[in-house]
């Protein structure tokens, strides 16, 4: 089932995205940054943005999943959406849940009127890659993003909605 994340789902999410990316990021982010994560602070993060930011939970048996966050794109240009977070519990990974989460995600930016949506990853998740252009998407630019203290090479997916 895919609902609207709720305030008690917040610890599983934290444990999923913190638990991901030391495994996904490990050889690509700097072990030192991916070391310093932890629940408590990811959970603080997401509790502050609870209000303000829309994202749906996949939940089996009463436990989550997936997550998926998105909105208006950060590069404040109307037409297009944006995909900011997608992430699956590493070991259910495979199972449909990502390309669930991500095509509720775009059905409802395409509800409020959105034509193209976005999606960002670091270019050298060649598995996030791999993934993001098997549910249709089409590399369209790059750009750098900081994390830590480093600069990493970052791509994105744009998505026809229509």
């Amino acid at each position: 089932m895919i609902r609207y994340y709720e305030e008690k789902d917040i610890d599983k999410i934290a444990k999923i995205i913190v638990d991901d990316w030391k495994i996904s990021y490990k050889g690509i982010i700097d072990s030192n940054y991916l070391e310093a994560l932890n629940y408590i602070d990811r959970a603080k993060n997401i509790k502050e943005k609870y209000e303000k930011q829309k994202s749906i939970v996949y939940i089996d048996n009463e436990d989550v999943k997936g997550y998926c966050r998105f909105g208006e794109n950060r590069d404040n240009k109307k037409e297009y959406g944006e995909i900011y977070a997608l992430y699956i519990k590493y070991d259910e990974r495979n199972n449909g849940i990502g390309k669930s989460l991500s095509k509720k995600a775009m059905q409802i930016l395409k509800d409020k009127g959105y034509k193209e949506a976005v999606i960002w990853c670091l270019k050298e998740n060649k598995n996030a890659r791999k993934f993001y252009e098997k549910i249709g998407g089409k590399l369209c630019n790059e750009r750098k993003i900081t994390i830590g203290d480093k600069q990493y090479d970052e791509v994105c997916y744009k998505y026809n909605l229509e």
